[in-house]
């Protein structure tokens, strides 16, 4: 079973993706169709596609196929849990301002 910290860690090492950001980034403006999506960002429908498959597998996007189309959209709920998740390790209430003990190595 994947920790909290390691989903954490996927999902930043995604967005630390240029590509895979901007395929993020356009997906917020609603569902799109991979071809629309290739072209928009100037990226081949291939490297796009690749990158969806990446997105899809990290549970990040849905998609659905409109005959020979398909269509992709955020999943909003895999969204919510990693924001959830962001606000329990990550926000600053839970960031403790323990000072550090002062050691020999420290001086």
């Amino acid at each position: 079973m994947i920790s909290q910290e390691q989903r954490l860690q996927q999902f930043f090492k995604i967005l630390g993706d240029k590509s895979k950001f901007r395929i993020i980034m356009h997906l917020t403006k609603g569902e799109v169709c991979v071809c629309v999506l290739s072209e928009e960002l100037g990226l081949e429908q291939t490297l796009v596609s690749h990158h969806l498959q990446t997105l899809r597998d990290a549970g990040l996007i849905r998609d659905r196929k409109v005959g020979k189309w398909v269509h992709c959209s955020l999943n909003k709920e895999k969204f919510a849990e990693i924001e959830d998740l962001f606000q329990k390790k990550l926000s600053s209430k839970y960031i403790s301002d323990k000072s550090c003990i002062i050691h020999d190595a420290c001086r």
